[in-house]
């Protein structure tokens, strides 16, 4: 399937871009990962991605298996976050049978360097933005798992509520993992984004307004 218009994408926000990355930028996102994302002894993830080798084909793999994988409906958009001009970490919004469901996931990291910065906040609102007004989404779903007492803060901050909770075993021992849910009607961006390129963009999420 033909991707190219969503190269075209960019959300800004007083601090940020985000974008798909290109091949080179890829491989610098691995360097930013293998720097480091979270000390080894803990693991913030449900999917524990980052106990894998820091190789370049499996960054880049798994960036591009996603664009490979893109259909109108079930996508995953894996964004690239640059704040002040740097590569900053990443910033995915995903939805399957998007038409029917009208609900996206996110999901995000960032470098050590640029964390308590708030910056989470910045990269979540840009993608909820887009999926409430670009996209027409009414429900945004996210979650943490026990410990992950940063990603709780932004979904609290942006108005999400706790929906349940659920166990996962990301390095074979099982944590509570908390299920969090924000409604259209109750969400209130804190600061203008920017969204470009995105009528270009429309057919390839499914169900979204023309």
């Amino acid at each position: 399937m033909d991707i190219s218009p969503l190269f075209g994408l960019r959300l800004r926000t007083p601090r940020l871009e985000l974008r798909l990355p290109t091949h080179e930028e890829l491989v610098e996102l691995r360097e930013l990962a293998r720097a480091g994302i979270h000390p080894r002894e803990e693991m913030p993830f449900a999917i524990a991605w980052t106990d894998e080798p820091y190789s370049e084909e499996w960054v880049v793999a798994f960036h591009e298996q996603q664009r490979e994988a893109w259909r109108p409906d079930a996508w995953d958009l894996e964004l690239g976050v640059w704040a002040n001009g740097e590569l900053a970490g990443v910033q995915g919004l995903f939805a399957k049978d998007f038409a029917e469901s009208r609900a996206v996931g996110t999901g995000s990291w960032l470098g050590q360097r640029f964390q308590s910065r708030a910056l989470g906040t910045e990269m979540r609102t840009a993608v909820l933005e887009l999926a409430f007004r670009g996209l027409g989404a009414e429900f945004a779903r996210s979650g943490a798992v026990e410990g992950n007492a940063a990603s709780l803060r932004v979904s609290e901050k942006l108005g999400y509520r706790v929906v349940g909770s659920g166990r996962v075993s990301p390095r074979g021992v099982e944590v509570e993992h908390t299920d969090v849910e924000l409604r259209r009607e109750d969400w209130r961006p804190p600061f203008a984004v920017e969204i470009e390129g995105l009528g270009n963009c429309l057919p390839l999420f499914g169900g979204a307004p023309a």
